[in-house]
């Protein structure tokens, strides 16, 4: 239990690092660069994160178990492999962070947007998952968390001595581009055999099918959580700023909830069936309440912390935090359950399902309501789709542990 709690407390240092610079810099891009501008690269971000899965293609999100389940030996030569799949994959990406961005803005912001989507880019390039995987969080802040949050703080000091939007970003990319040069350097460093990766297109696109599940899974999950502030920026622009900072407190949320599910992940593991079976029960128990203390939460600071974050230039009422705080509860719930417990049992094609079905619900919806109605609605359609995938998980596990199948 001690190293469990020490891990999770390593774990939260690392993303409470890069998430407090994080919203201690909304302050200050919105002050010197204007809303609107942050609008932009709130944009810029989603857009990236939407491209980033087809970047990372599924290693994010089945890498940490691949590597946990795997030999300690093995594991460099994964992780650089994986690397020269994923720069093939991030050349290809690349134009459509230049080609995107004129149909979801004007030409006075288009520049700050497609900077903006190729800087944020660059992390998924990174090995974040590989170090949760390996159970080994001082390299994750060292070669991570601590550069990107170096990256942040001198755009901040930049942006603040030049008011120049393309100073905050050009220093965010150099220091991402250092987070990925550095990880990689410290993985292929530590392997036992020094084996150089087989560079070949054939063999990196080779690679690809194993990640099929992980892809679908990461890639229709950011499809419905990505395509509000995507569809709000097409057809309702005057709303930009107040759903870009609703989906700001999403995404934090988010990434305090990764070092609990990441640990839950680790703690579930057993070799013996039958108890790994007894956690994933405890754990489905649970995570209905994780959900619902999280959604609540969330509704409820939102709307002073919008005010507090901007200044007072961007609010977000009740009518819309009541929502987000719904969507962050079925995010909540399906992480928890889709990542820790269908993973163990089995039932990564049952991962990838639920995430098709909420994408297949939420997207037409969100379409809807942000050509026709507005962005309350918009935002309750997400929630559907994201109440829809949890709702689904927790109806597999169930099944499968009543059948007494885990695989």
């Amino acid at each position: 239990m001690g190293g469990l709690i020490a891990r999770l407390g390593s774990y939260t240092a690392a993303v409470a690092i890069t998430s407090i610079i994080g919203l201690l810099a909304i302050p200050v891009v919105v002050t010197q660069a204007g809303d609107d501008v942050w609008g932009i690269i709130a944009v810029a971000q989603t857009l990236a994160a939407l491209l980033g899965v087809l970047v990372s293609f599924g290693w994010g999100t089945t890498g940490p178990a691949m590597v946990a389940g795997m030999p300690a030996e093995d594991r460099p030569r994964m992780f650089l492999d994986s690397l020269v799949s994923r720069v093939y994959l991030a050349a290809l990406v690349a134009p459509f962070a230049v080609l995107i961005p004129f149909g979801l803005t004007t030409a006075e912001y288009r520049s700050e947007m497609i900077v903006g989507c190729l800087v944020y880019l660059l992390p998924f390039l990174g090995g974040t998952w590989y170090f949760v995987g390996e159970a080994r969080p001082k390299r994750l802040i060292l070669c991570d968390a601590l550069p990107i949050s170096i990256g942040t703080l001198a755009g901040v000091a930049g942006i603040l001595l030049t008011q120049n939007v393309f100073v905050f970003l050009a220093c965010q990319g150099v220091f991402n581009l250092i987070a990925v040069v550095a990880t990689a350097l410290v993985i292929s460093n530590s392997a036992r055999e020094k084996r150089s990766p087989d560079l070949s297109v054939a063999a990196a696109f080779r690679r690809l099918p194993s990640q099929l599940h992980g892809v679908i899974t990461a890639a229709t999950s950011s499809l419905y959580v990505g395509a509000p502030l995507i569809m709000i920026s097409a057809f309702l622009p005057s709303a930009r700023e107040v759903y870009a900072m609703a989906d700001r407190f999403i995404r934090y949320g988010q990434i305090a909830l990764g070092p609990v599910v990441q640990v839950l992940q680790g703690a579930i593991a057993s070799p013996d069936k039958a108890v790994q079976r007894h956690r994933i029960k405890r754990t489905t128990l649970m995570a209905p309440f994780i959900g619902l203390l999280g959604g609540a939460g969330l509704a409820v600071v939102l709307p002073s912390g919008s005010r507090l974050l901007s200044n007072g230039r961007i609010i977000v009422d009740f009518s819309l935090s009541v929502p987000v705080g719904a969507v962050f509860a079925g995010i909540a719930v399906s992480s928890v359950v889709g990542l820790a417990c269908l993973i163990p049992l089995g039932q990564g094609r049952a991962l990838a399902a639920s995430t098709v079905l909420g994408a297949a619900v939420g997207v037409p919806l969100i379409i809807v309501a942000a050509v026709f109605v507005g962005p309350v609605m918009v935002a309750w359609a997400v929630a559907v789709s994201e109440l829809v995938v949890a709702s689904y998980q927790l109806a597999v596990v169930r099944r499968a542990l009543d059948e007494g199948t885990p695989r």
